[in-house]
């Protein structure tokens, strides 16, 4: 097993795929990115502290270019929908914030 995942956003969707990962054994590596840092460290450790001896899966928070070399992208980055606001004002502000990710994903990953 030497398959490596990078998981950008570590809110609860991205934190609880990173921990069912290494839970279950199905990675080496996981790379946690997230515009908070201090959140994705955290979210790395917490997993790191509670799966000690579950697999010897590396997690930590990373940067894009710690990204490389990667099988899998998983995106969950997002903001959640806000009392009053509509579906659609929701959608345009998550699709602005996949436009902010995917070059930066694009200048890592050239193929």
């Amino acid at each position: 097993m030497n398959n490596k995942i990078t998981i950008i956003g570590a809110g609860s969707v991205g934190a609880t795929i990173a921990y069912t990962l290494v839970a279950t054994g199905s990675v080496a590596e996981i790379v946690l990115i997230d515009v908070n840092v201090d959140k994705a460290k955290g979210e790395a450790l917490d997993i790191r502290q509670s799966t000690p001896y579950l697999h010897p899966t590396k997690i930590y928070c990373g940067t894009y270019e710690d990204a490389v070399g990667s099988d899998i992208v998983i995106v969950t980055s997002g903001v959640g929908r806000k009392p009053g606001q509509s579906r659609i004002d929701l959608t345009q502000t998550n699709v602005n914030i996949l436009k902010s990710i995917a070059p930066q994903i694009g200048n890592v990953f050239h193929d």
